[in-house]
């Protein structure tokens, strides 16, 4: 439960969630960018966009060129779902048919290579297990292909791709879930024989019900939250698909959401949810109320451009903890894809202030 000091803070922050009441720095500025931005106390920075393994702090152009042979993957076209694990940066990238693997500590950008049975159509989900099993829900195949942690080599296949259509894939324990926009469902997975297990929720507009049931995250205790796209909201459920609470309205005010994409939930509770309406991203209190944004739409460091995919990590966080502001108390980082724009994957550190406001 939160305290009512915590609340106050996060009020403080919020007078235009979606409209943006101040600017933040522009790109090229000395100045770090914020958000919100100063004179209020700052909760996030921007550090850095990554777009190719030029943009990979410390590597020199054409270096993944260099080691990886003569015509190698450099960049991002359409990143859609990101996760971390193990100190690799894991994109499922539409538009290059793979999932890009990001080394900032080797600074190394690769991507599967499976041309056979495991090869990838249309990725747009993606988890891992805790054992380094890569899960990928690929659109164009209407199925969740397995990979094999450390060489990714191909292990099986879930899902009948005559009714499947799998947008996102939670690996929790030994089941897998996946959100399937046809039957607006939530698919249960046994992840080691691949049978289908159960569902969750069925298509409409009541509790426990979806419209286009599209991301998913999971809760520090286990739970699973959903982005209900059509139903304008996100839900929140048991395993057993017990339904907990609901916020969201369709709107373009505080705490409404217009085209909501990906969520993630830090071990607070607090939600982060991406809209691509708003182009940027809103967190929400673990009661469902609205407490503030960052990124936004136009031409600033940090800005967001049709976000699609988000994780938090901290495992990242010692490469890159020399470009965090002092004024900023970093506890995770923020990996937010852009399926448009120059910058493709956006990181931003998140905390507390470390002494008061930023001026």
């Amino acid at each position: 439960m939160y305290s009512s000091r915590w609340v106050l803070l996060f009020v403080l922050m919020v007078p235009g969630l979606v409209g943006c009441a101040s600017t933040p720095a522009r790109r090229g500025a000395v100045e770090p960018t914020f958000f919100p931005p100063p004179p209020d106390a700052p909760r996030l920075q921007f550090l850095l966009a990554i777009s190719s393994d030029a943009d990979i702090p410390g590597a020199r152009r054409g270096l993944t060129r260099a080691l990886l042979g003569d015509d190698p993957l450099r960049q991002l076209v359409r990143p859609r779902g990101v996760r971390v694990h193990d100190g690799i940066i894991y994109v499922a990238d539409a538009g290059l048919r793979t999932v890009v693997k990001i080394d900032l500590e080797n600074k190394l950008l690769d991507w599967i290579r499976d041309e056979g049975s495991g090869k990838l159509e249309a990725p747009l989900g993606l988890d891992l297990a805790a054992d380094g099993t890569l899960f990928v829900a690929d659109q164009g195949r209407r199925q969740v292909l397995a990979y094999a942690a450390g060489d990714h080599r191909f292990l099986r296949a879930y899902g009948d791709p005559e009714s499947l259509l799998p947008t996102a894939v939670l690996a929790l324990g030994e089941k897998l879930f996946v959100s399937d926009i046809t039957d607006h469902e939530i698919e249960i997975y046994d992840r080691h024989s691949g049978a289908r297990v159960g569902t969750l929720g069925e298509e409409g507009g009541g509790v426990g019900q979806f419209k286009y049931p599209s991301f998913l995250a999971a809760g520090s205790d286990g739970t699973i939250y959903v982005t209900d796209t059509m139903n304008f909201r996100i839900q929140k459920l048991s395993q057993e698909g017990a339904h907990l609470m609901s916020f969201g309205k369709a709107g373009d005010f505080s705490g409404s959401v217009s085209r909501p994409k990906g969520i993630a939930v830090d071990a607070q509770g607090l939600l982060h949810v991406l809209d691509a309406g708003f182009e940027n991203a809103q967190i929400f209190l673990p009661d469902g109320t609205a407490a503030t944004y960052y990124g936004g739409y136009g031409d600033f460091a940090g800005s967001m451009y049709l976000p699609f995919g988000i994780c938090l990590d901290e495992s990242l966080l010692p490469l890159l903890r020399e470009r965090v502001d002092p004024r900023l108390k970093v506890k995770f980082l923020v990996l937010i894809t852009n399926q448009a724009g120059p910058h493709k994957l956006n990181i931003y550190a998140f905390g507390d202030p470390a002494a008061g406001p930023a001026d």
